[in-house]
Formats: structure tokens, sequence, C-alpha cells
């Protein structure tokens, strides 16, 4: 069996969730719509959509018609978090240690320093498996999960 995903499927669902992203609820797309973005022809956009429907990860709108027909009606925030346009918490926390690091680098104070470099080190290290969880916890609190 193929693997489709960075063939297929990633460009496409990047597509959904950009296309909704741009047309804010003004336009859903079809999924001729998406094989002119991604430049695959219907049917592979068709297999692709069917398969991260199954996944949960899109909701579509099925027509009598042809794949091309189809609407793409909402993606799930995993496909939001999966083509990079939410973070999630294992990202949030590199981030966030990278920006403590970052501060470290520029505190003139060599106390404070030194903490902001421990508490970079601590999200990087043993307490990032609790950080990410809390930050997980935040984060869909946050998106009404």
């Amino acid at each position: 069996m193929e693997n489709t995903w960075a063939s297929r499927d990633l460009p496409v669902l990047n597509a959904m969730v950009q296309y909704l992203d741009d047309a804010a609820g003004a336009m859903i797309p079809e999924l001729r719509d998406i094989a002119e973005i991604t430049g695959l022809e219907v049917i592979e956009v068709g297999k692709a959509a069917l398969a991260l429907e199954s996944d949960g990860l899109v909701e579509l709108g099925k027509t009598a018609g042809g794949h091309g027909t189809w609407s793409v009606r909402r993606v799930a925030g995993e496909a939001r978090r999966l083509v990079g346009q939410w973070p999630s918490a294992e990202q949030f926390v590199d981030e966030v240690a990278q920006r403590l690091r970052a501060a470290a680098d520029e505190e003139p104070d060599p106390e404070r320093r030194g903490r902001l470099r421990e508490l970079a080190s601590s999200a990087g290290d043993v307490a990032r498996n609790v950080f990410v969880d809390v930050t997980a916890s935040v984060i869909s609190r946050q998106m009404g999960a």
C-alpha cells in the first residue's frame, strides 16, 4: 500500500485549511477549488478528502455530482495543528523554551539571566512532560474542548 500522506493528503488538507481561513466563512470550497490550488486531479483530491474525513480531520458535504462538487464544510482543530496553523502543546513548549533562552541571552543581570536559563532548561528537560500536559489542558480549555 502506497503512503499518500506527504504527496496527496497533507497538501489537500493544507489547501482546505488555508482556503477556509482565507474565506473567513464567506465561501465554502468545493473539491474542484482544492484541486486547482494543489494541482492534483479532482479524483485524487476526492480520495484524499475521504481519507481525511475518515480520520475526523474534515467534514465534507457530498452531493450526487462528482467529487468536484463536494464541499469542505469544516476542518478540525487537529487538522490545523497538522498543517502548522495552530501549535501543538509540544511546539508551544519548544517555542517558550526558545524565547526564554533568547531572553536570558539579552538579560544584563547575571542572577536573572541564570534563572531564565534554568527555566528554559526545565521547560526543555524533565519538567517538559508536565509543562506540555498543563499547556495542552490550557489550550484545550481556551478552544472550548
